[in-house]
């Protein structure tokens, strides 16, 4: 997908947290919401017929999640009981919600402006661990409701070790390259001493490429590259694990990266691509298949993963299904057709009317709410756990609707998730190759319906699945194999 230019603005929450997103040269919309009435619902054609072949492997998926960032799990964390815990578990539970694998945070950078933390070293050499306290109680409630992986970003550098003292703008000092490989270290061995939480993957960056009036720093490919040098000794020396993100640009790029992956000392480093998928409202970002360019080529080429850790609709909130419809068709996109391998949505919980959350809590009336895009996007980070990989299928497909499978052979599963956004029923065929299974557990997401376990659906003796996807809904099938 081309990169797109992207003005993000301040969108204030009931609780009165300030956030101010993206801005570059030019002035874009937010993301479009489709106003499409039914797909396809005149076309001939209403069967999808296809083979899922278990042998055939495609990419690793490390999971699905958001972000509690800019005080959203603060929000969260002040919110009365049991209020509290019906959001936690809608998203994280593996059975009651959403099941979201990965929590997203922002490194403590000492910014005011959007609710930014108190840095935990707000000077060269001091350390404050009592800062960051909601992003913390955060992974730790979500890790109780089985979330297994965290993951960091670096909206800025303290302040004192960047060109302009300040985390809002400049550039990190280059005199100061081994002070932050330092810092990153410090702050994963103290979350691990300190929290109890081992951070997963650390991202160096936030939207490296924008002007913004909150906790910012500008990188260039060269400067990523340049600082690797001096950050993988240290994580050498520490013994650092954590998977290393390098990019996340505001767009689906990865230019950031190039210089880095050229190098085979840098390359070497570079566990994840990061990027964002924020696009203009002048165009659908996702146009029909054959008009869709390709994934990133030289990140795939080197065997790199790609993490989308960052979208939402940044306009007023659509609650309803027709968004929960289009929020799965993006993440279909990115991970059945653009390889990606973690997907993740902007915020956890937000303000009533922000569609950056995937809940939203009124802090006046102690009242919360709950979008359809959490249930369609629940439909497959619920069942398809880190460690799962995707398996590439074949089928001819009524226009309308999507398919994709999922399997982990340890726990001997098959996860099919497909979509149908027509307004009338569309049958489904499904030939199993190379497995055999008795049955299929049906989870739906439909008007009526948010992650709805339904009556399980048998296999036939000759190993096809037949069933009738409801008009305008997200159907998952869980097969236990054999």
């Amino acid at each position: 997908m081309k990169k797109r230019t992207l003005l993000k603005f301040f969108a204030c929450t009931a609780m009165a947290i300030v956030f101010i997103s993206t801005a570059q040269s030019q002035m874009a919309r937010p993301i479009p919401v489709p106003t499409w009435t039914g797909a396809a619902s005149q076309d001939a054609n209403s069967k999808s017929i296809g083979t899922i072949d278990w042998s055939r492997t495609a990419q690793e998926i490390d999971g699905f999640g958001a972000s509690g960032a800019f005080l959203m799990a603060k929000s969260l964390m002040d919110f009365p009981e049991p209020q509290r815990s019906e959001v936690l578990d809608i998203l994280f539970s593996q059975s009651k919600g959403a099941g979201l694998s990965i929590v997203r945070n922002i490194v403590p950078d000492g910014s005011t402006v959007g609710g930014g933390s108190q840095t935990f070293e707000p000077k060269e050499g001091v350390w404050d661990w009592t800062v960051d306290k909601d992003q913390i109680w955060l992974m730790q409630e979500a890790a109780k409701r089985g979330t297994t992986r965290f993951m960091s970003t670096v909206w800025s550098p303290p302040g004192w070790m960047k060109t302009n003292n300040s985390p809002v703008g400049g550039s990190l000092r280059p005199d100061k390259y081994l002070a932050f490989a330092e810092y990153l270290s410090m702050y994963i061995r103290g979350y691990k001493e300190h929290h109890g939480i081992d951070i997963y993957a650390i991202s160096l960056a936030n939207e490296p490429d924008v002007n913004v009036r909150y906790a910012s720093c500008h990188w260039t490919g060269k400067e990523f590259h340049d600082f690797l040098k001096f950050l993988i000794p240290v994580f050498e020396r520490d013994k650092i694990t954590a998977k290393v993100i390098v990019g996340e640009y505001s767009g689906w790029s990865e230019y950031p990266v190039m210089e880095s992956l050229a190098d085979s000392v840098t390359a070497a480093r570079v566990d994840i691509v990061g990027v964002h998928a924020y696009h203009t409202a002048d165009r659908d970002p996702f146009p029909p298949i054959s008009q869709r360019s390709g994934p990133l080529v030289v990140t795939l080429a080197r065997k790199k993963k790609i993490w989308q850790t960052e979208v939402c609709n940044l306009g007023r909130n659509y609650p309803d299904l027709r968004d929960g419809l289009y929020w799965a068709k993006v993440l279909h996109t990115h991970v059945a057709e653009n390889n990606t391998n973690a997907w993740l949505y902007w915020w956890t919980n937000s303000g009533p009317t922000s569609g950056q959350g995937m809940t939203h809590l009124d802090s006046r009336n102690k009242t919360y709410t709950v979008d359809k895009r959490l249930y369609t996007i629940g439909n497959y980070s619920r069942f398809i756990k880190p460690g799962y990989f995707r398996v590439p299928t074949n089928f001819e497909l009524s226009t309308g609707v999507l398919v994709s499978a999922y399997k982990s052979e340890s726990d001997k599963k098959l996860v099919v998730v497909a979509i149908n956004e027509n307004v009338k029923p569309r049958d489904l065929s499904i030939k199993l190759k190379s497995i055999s299974a008795g049955s299929a557990a049906l989870w739906r997401t439909s008007q009526t319906e948010d992650l709805a376990n339904l009556k399980e659906l048998k296999v036939a003796a000759d190993s096809t699945l037949k069933t009738t996807l409801a008009p305008y809904c997200v159907t998952t099938f869980v097969l236990d194999v054999k």
